[in-house]
C-alpha cells in the first residue's frame, strides 16, 4: 500500500513539474511545486492548482513579421510603370524606362533631381 502512494505522489509530482515548465515558471520554482507535491501531497497539489498554475509570465503570440516592411534590399518604385525595383537599378526591367542615370564623364550613377554630376562636376543632361 505505502508503494501505491509513493507512486502516486510521483506521478503527481511528475504532472506538476511538466505543468509548471509549461506554464512559464522558471525551473527552480518548477521543482519546488514537484517536490512539495511528492512530500505532501494532500497539500501542495491543492495549493498548486490553485496558486501555481496561473503563467508568471504571459504567453505573447508569435510575432507577425511584415514582409513589404522589411529592409530586405534597397527597393524603390520605377518613376514610369511603379513596379518595385532595386534602387541600384540603372533601368527597370519591366518598362525600359531609366531610373537612375549615370555621369557620362565619369560612370557614377546620379540621383534623377542632379543637374551636376557630384563626382567630376560635368552637367547632367537637360530633361
Amino acid at each position: 500500500m505505502m508503494l501505491l502512494g509513493l507512486v502516486i505522489a510521483g506521478l503527481a509530482a511528475y504532472w506538476v513539474y511538466k505543468d509548471a515548465i509549461e506554464r512559464g515558471h522558471d525551473l527552480n520554482s518548477a521543482i519546488l511545486w514537484a517536490v512539495g507535491t511528492f512530500a505532501i501531497l494532500i497539500v501542495f497539489l491543492p495549493l498548486y492548482l490553485i496558486f501555481g498554475r496561473n503563467p508568471k509570465t504571459p504567453r505573447r503570440p508569435e510575432p507577425i513579421i511584415d514582409i513589404e516592411g522589411c529592409p530586405v534590399e534597397d527597393i524603390t518604385d520605377c518613376t514610369m510603370c511603379g513596379a518595385k525595383i532595386k534602387r541600384d537599378f540603372k533601368a527597370c526591367p519591366y518598362c525600359g524606362h531609366t531610373v537612375n542615370p549615370t555621369c557620362t564623364q565619369c560612370g557614377h550613377m546620379l540621383e534623377r533631381e542632379w543637374r551636376v554630376c557630384p563626382y567630376c562636376q560635368t552637367p547632367t543632361p537637360v530633361k
